[in-house]
Parts: C-alpha cells; structure tokens; sequence
C-alpha cells in the first residue's frame, strides 16, 4: 500500500507543475481530465483498504459476540 502512495503522491505533485504553463485550452482541459484520473487513483488507493479494514473489524465483533453469547448459553 505504501509503494502505491510513493508512486502516486510524487505523480499528482508533479502534473500541475509539468503542464501547468500551457496556455491552450485543449491542452488544459486534458491536463485536468489527467488529473481527475490521477485523483480517483489515490482515492480509491486509500479507500479499498479502509473498506476491508472496516469489514475486518466488523467481522471481528460479529466473531466475538457469538463466542459471548454461547459461553452464556454454557
């Protein structure tokens, strides 16, 4: 997970300041739409771990209430 943010940190820091001195419109346009795709990358690079780690830690409560509940019923 760290590789990705070490790939992609440097990558979006580094968009605006190599075509951020253009001046046609077109140009610009496909600059934002690459930034754009460069955003959704490092979202869902952040937000696929935290949903498995979520639904790990769910897991984990739903494990440990059952194990609750049948040393109550012992």
């Amino acid at each position: 997970m760290t590789a990705r943010f070490r790939i992609l940190i440097p990558l979006l820091l580094s968009l605006p300041l190599l075509f951020g001195c253009t001046d046609n419109k077109k140009d610009k346009a496909v600059i934002e739409q690459g930034q754009d795709t460069a955003a959704e990358q490092a979202i869902q690079a952040v937000k696929v771990p935290m949903d498995r780690a979520r639904t790990a830690a769910d897991q984990e409560k739903s494990h440990i209430k059952q194990v609750e509940e049948q040393e109550k019923k012992q």
